[in-house]
């Protein structure tokens, strides 16, 4: 099992991470999640993030410029002291400058970032690496220059759809979106005075630019060019190089609805063969991992009923290959759950609660993290209350 450990960084002073197949990491705000995990990407794909930083400019052998320039503002002391070792083998920080170094390699991490809605300006346009401020953090800027490329690259065709089209997403996906989501609409670029411009095109043929789209919208759109990105279509299931996906909140601003379309995209990034990191603040998206934990041990007595179950769990057609995605998921190693728990000296723990047994002795598993608690409470003064 792959294993990223850390020492002496952020909140942490000696924590490690296994990583499964898919892993969710629950905590709450500033307890060092998405920290951690950008630390992780940096161990992995440092050359190839030194040349893309080189590429636009930075060039540097201070260490502080590094850390403020790839984790953002504020966080120029960051890697001071820091250790961090990938699979017991430490990560050296020189290679961040290291001119003799020439790996071609590219990033082995794409990274969803929770800051999504940064990534379009009021022009309806991804913005590009050089669009952002020095200080706004490296996985944000690469992502929205990635989405850009794929957009610039002629992304949607003549036509200029982007959704629903047929090969992107399957058939009945497309069908659940439209109906929780995009509200009958279309994705499209469309060009206006020379420009392009990304907008809804709703049913009654008004078009709708980023600034008019739900907060849910906003939200997704950029998840669903990321998806695009790393599900390029023909017969390769993915993008050459990546191995893993992080995912930073793909709940925000959707309806239970919209989530359980989102849960049951990120299932099919798993059976294309990527492994998959989530961070989370909703107890929807954790219910996937405790149905999984129930699903997986079923699966060697009996497939089919899995499968049953699991159109039930998205209530999604029998047209829908489930099959495939019960395979990868069910089939691997089992899904991982970490819980970032704060402690009495502003620093962070980090809890194995993978088990999600609602009966553990211990609170930090019966609660998920914090995620039930308030349910909990809220059962108990109720049934105080009726007896």
């Amino acid at each position: 099992m792959a294993v990223f450990r850390v020492e002496r960084f952020a909140q942490f002073e000696d924590a490690k991470l296994a990583f499964g197949s898919l892993t969710f990491l629950v905590g709450p705000q500033a307890t060092g999640k998405s920290l951690l995990l950008q630390a992780w990407k940096l161990t992995l794909d440092a050359e190839a993030i030194r040349r893309g930083m080189q590429r636009y400019g930075l060039k540097t052998r201070e260490l502080e410029h590094w850390s403020r320039a790839y984790f953002g503002e504020g966080f120029g002391t960051l890697m001071q002291g820091a250790g961090f070792f990938w699979e017991g083998k430490p990560f050296q920080a020189e290679r961040l400058w290291e001119t003799g170094y020439r790996s071609e390699r590219g990033e082995r991490v794409f990274y969803i970032p929770a800051q999504r809605t940064l990534v379009f300006h009021q022009m309806s346009w991804p913005r590009s690496f050089s669009d952002f401020r020095l200080g706004d953090p490296y996985v944000v800027r690469s992502f929205s220059e990635q989405i850009r490329g794929l957009l610039e690259a002629g992304l949607g065709g003549e036509q200029g759809l982007l959704f629903p089209v047929e090969r992107r997403l399957r058939r009945t996906m497309r069908d659940h979106l439209t109906a929780h989501l995009f509200r009958g609409g279309q994705l499209k670029v469309v060009k206006e005075l020379g420009l392009r411009r990304l907008m809804l095109e709703m049913p009654g043929g008004e078009l709708l630019p980023y600034m008019s789209w739900s907060a849910g919208q906003r939200e997704f759109i950029p998840f669903l060019l990321g998806l695009y990105w790393l599900m390029p279509r023909g017969r390769t299931p993915k993008r050459t190089g990546v191995e893993w996906v992080v995912i930073e909140e793909p709940e925000m601003g959707l309806h239970p609805k919209a989530i359980v379309d989102t849960l049951l995209l990120i299932l099919e990034l798993v059976s294309r063969q990527y492994k998959v990191v989530l961070t989370t603040h909703s107890d929807s998206v954790l219910t996937l991992a405790w149905a999984l934990r129930f699903l997986q041990e079923a699966w060697g007595k009996d497939q089919e009923q899995v499968i049953t179950r699991m159109r039930e769990l998205f209530d999604i057609s029998a047209a829908y290959p489930m099959r495939k995605i019960a395979e990868a998921v069910l089939g691997q190693e089992k899904t991982r759950v970490y819980y970032f728990k704060p402690t009495s000296k502003r620093k962070t723990q980090i809890v194995d609660i993978s088990s999600l047994d609602a009966f553990a002795e211990q609170a930090d598993i019966a609660d998920w993290g914090g995620l039930t608690a308030f349910a909990t409470r809220a059962n108990d003064v109720v049934a105080s209350m009726v007896e």
